[in-house]
């Protein structure tokens, strides 16, 4: 019998460069059909034919910075509105924020803010996102409750870098221990402490 070979998990890195173009091809055709403009008239304005536009648009191609530049202000919008968001930056951040709400129907809106006005960004069940942030929620939760029974600086700095070695490796890392008791243990100090807190408030 010849044992079957397994077959190694592709690379997110993979999937993300050969969806580049289509994503960005996609953002090009939304914006040119919401614009009333035909494939035609882009091109024309670019330089281009309406085929090498459609094929940009299928993801056939990717225009290269300086043609998406052009394309950009043929169409009358940020050139960051074409490709994908760079949360480095606050602005960046907004662009990534808008593509949620569009493809994830993710809503902002006011949060109850403790001392301060706050505001939020909220998903339902119904969303596809909804139980990636459950379980994200479900990891602070753990963490904050780690860090509020934590009895010393380098106890808290094992938090963090399991935190952030939990949020490196996602989704194939799990951030919970191995031993489940040790994860009650940390709850019910952070419980205890709750209710110390609670108790001086009396």
């Amino acid at each position: 019998m010849f044992e079957k070979k397994m077959q190694p998990d592709p690379d997110p890195l993979d999937q993300y460069n050969e969806t580049a173009a289509a994503r960005v091809g996609h953002r090009i055709r939304k914006i040119r059909i919401a614009r009333g403009m035909r494939q035609a008239a882009l091109g024309a304005a670019v330089g281009l034919s309406a085929d090498r536009i459609q094929q940009y648009e299928n993801g056939f191609r990717r225009p290269r910075a300086e043609l998406l530049k052009k394309i950009a202000g043929a169409l009358g919008v940020s050139t960051l509105s074409l490709v994908d968001p760079a949360v480095t930056d606050p602005v960046g951040a907004m662009y990534a924020f808008f593509e949620l709400e569009d493809l994830f129907i993710m809503r902002i809106g006011e949060g109850p803010g403790d001392r301060a006005p706050s505001l939020c960004l909220s998903v339902d069940d119904r969303n596809k996102l909804y139980p990636y942030l459950k379980d994200w929620l479900a990891v602070k939760s753990l963490v904050s409750a780690q860090l509020e029974a934590a009895s010393s600086d380098q106890e808290q700095d094992k938090i963090w870098q399991a935190y952030h070695a939990w949020k490196w490796s996602y989704p194939k890392v799990s951030f919970y221990p191995e031993d489940v008791s040790r994860a009650k243990e940390y709850l019910l100090k952070r419980i205890r402490a709750l209710q110390e807190k609670y108790d001086s408030l009396l």
